[in-house]
């Protein structure tokens, strides 16, 4: 409302309601205005503007000498006919929104603002009245309100709407709660089109609502929908039976499809505070099946739900570490097996946690790798090993650094392009730095994969091939990639020489290693009689507890600098 319209709304409650005065200003508002007389009987009309006759659809002789509730029709019990009537009746402003009837009885919205009008001695005479069409706004948000209630294509309820109308249950009430996948959704979209795609979520929301005790059915995202039912006595043979049901084949134009459908179920008593952690452990039972496997169906088990907090804490946790420069690296040196020369140091990380002390990576590698924090985490130890080589020949020792690249980054990150940057910021030589890799980045044999080798290589990095013999490498992967070291586990060095077999694989090995000029480096050499046998069988290199712990970066320094060569009994 205008100063302008203020000010004459002031006149006209110190000196009485002069029409005659005001009526020009009113007729040049776009909201409609009417005034009501409190005096008269029934409290009619007594002006009206042209803008009031033009949303209402009503001339103005029609429109005074009457009581203003005609226009709501037959909807008087509106709520906010009720707080007009309070308002009036106490004298108070007040502002609602309620559904008129214009003059051709189409409905629509207005926002009508109440205002009281006083003489000069403070009695309310009149009521000033302004109304909007607001229609449009109320059509929108009606829409939008809709959207955030039903899904689209399927007309089920969306996750918001899905709460809300449990919400409404009564309390106490046992509910089983499904969460469901559908695996291949992608593929039909690609395949037979969006179209199809959107048929078969159709198909997939009219067979969930046919499901006998559905108390509401929803559309997630995506191919992910949720049901709630009424719990059955027998819960699982319930689940097992919907699942059979949601894999029947779906019908689309010109083609019949199977898709795989990927379940997670929980089962508890619902009340209004705890109807989403029904849901998310639901959810959480969908995410365990898709672990073990498409098709899979999985109940909530609390344990899983302990673990994934964990990782969500832990991920957290090595965001900090990040951030902090909590992560360290030892070094645990390579030592030629025949004079104790320390040829090589392998980094290894571990995690400086400001409340648990220094962890193994065991403790937090998976977490990195599942979130990709790994990429990160191990740039940063490319970097510092580098630093660490760089430092040492400085210093003049030749020994190499061995740092393990996550297979995770290896297929992420552009460990070359990485590499090159790290030389080029460190000062390191590439012939220092050694990159070991696990079985696993062998797993997909992609040219991806054969090219950095290739450029490592080129670059004049070195390749370790580590754990070998516990996964997917072979003999014959050490003759066609480019391999500089070959590393056996420690579990072939254990009871080495009472396991004949075991012997035997190591010879092979070792007899390899050496026609293809490949270092060949045990792990995991913890007692004497493992190193005469290994010396014995042609092993050049080892490492281990039996010639050092792993060592913070000043200790392997002092090492270098006092026992370059480690003492080693004679053969």
């Amino acid at each position: 409302m205008s100063r302008f319209f203020e000010r004459t709304i002031g006149r006209a409650e110190a000196t009485g309601l002069r029409l005659a005065l005001n009526e020009q200003t009113l007729e040049g508002f776009s909201d409609g205005i009417a005034i009501a007389d409190l005096a008269l009987q029934d409290h009619p009309l007594v002006y009206v503007n042209s803008a009031f006759e033009r949303i209402s659809g009503y001339r103005r002789e029609e429109l005074l000498g009457r009581n203003c509730r005609f226009l709501q029709g037959t909807e008087r019990t509106q709520p906010a006919v009720r707080e007009m009537a309070g308002a009036v009746a106490e004298g108070r402003d007040t502002t609602v929104v309620l559904r008129n009837f214009r003059r051709d009885g189409t409905p629509f919205w207005s926002e009508v603002r109440l205002r009281p009008l006083r003489d000069a001695e403070g009695r309310v005479t009149h009521y000033l009245g302004t109304t909007r069409d607001v229609s449009e706004f109320r059509d929108v948000n009606e829409r939008l309100a809709r959207a955030a209630t039903f899904d689209e294509v399927t007309g089920l309820l969306t996750r918001r709407g899905l709460l809300d109308r449990l919400a409404l249950l009564g309390a106490d009430e046992p509910l089983l709660m499904l969460c469901c996948d559908v695996d291949q959704l992608r593929d039909v979209n690609a395949t037979y089109g969006r179209s199809a795609g959107d048929l078969l979520l159709l198909e997939l929301g009219r067979r969930l609502g046919a499901v006998p005790g559905l108390v509401a059915g929803s559309r997630l995202g995506a191919g992910q929908f949720a049901a709630a039912l009424r719990c059955p006595e027998a819960a699982e043979a319930t689940v097992a039976a919907l699942h059979g049901m949601l894999r029947q084949p779906f019908t689309l134009p010109g083609a019949t499809v199977a898709l795989t459908v990927t379940l997670g179920w929980a089962k508890g008593v619902w009340t209004a505070s705890q109807g989403e952690p029904l849901l998310i452990e639901a959810e959480a039972a969908l995410y365990a099946a898709k672990a073990a496997g498409r098709g899979e169906r999985r109940a909530f088990d609390p344990a899983v739900e302990r673990e994934a907090r964990r990782r969500l804490r832990m991920t957290a946790d090595l965001r900090s570490a990040l951030a902090n420069r909590e992560f360290v690296l030892h070094y645990q040196p390579k030592v030629e097996l025949a004079t104790g020369r320390i040829l090589a140091v392998e980094a290894l990380l571990r995690w400086n946690n400001p409340i648990f002390g220094l962890q193994s990576p065991d403790r937090f590698l998976p977490v990195a790798e599942q979130s990709g924090l790994v990429v990160e985490i191990g740039a940063w130890a490319l970097a510092e090993a580098a630093r660490t080589a760089a430092a040492l020949h400085r210093g003049g020792h030749a020994v190499q650094v061995a740092v393990n690249v996550s297979p995770v980054q290896f297929h992420r990150d552009d460990v070359p392009a990485l590499l090159r940057r790290i030389l080029a910021e460190t000062g390191a030589e590439p012939g220092w730095i050694s990159i070991e890799l696990t079985e696993t980045v062998l797993a997909d044999g992609s040219a991806r994969t054969l090219a950095c080798f290739q450029a490592l290589r080129e670059m004049g990095i070195g390749l370790a091939m580590d754990d070998f013999g516990t996964g997917f490498a072979s003999l014959d992967q050490l003759r066609r990639l480019p391999f500089t070291e070959v590393k056996l586990d420690r579990s072939f060095v254990r009871n080495l020489q009472a396991d004949p077999v075991q012997s035997a694989i190591v010879t092979g090995t070792l007899g390899v290693a050496r026609a293809l000029g490949i270092t060949a480096t045990c792990e995991g050499v913890e007692t004497e009689a493992e190193r005469q046998h290994l010396l014995a069988l042609g092993c050049p290199v080892a490492q281990g507890y039996l010639f050092s712990l792993p060592l913070a970066k000043e200790d392997l320094t002092w090492l270098l600098e006092k026992h370059a060569v480690l003492p080693v009994a004679a053969a």
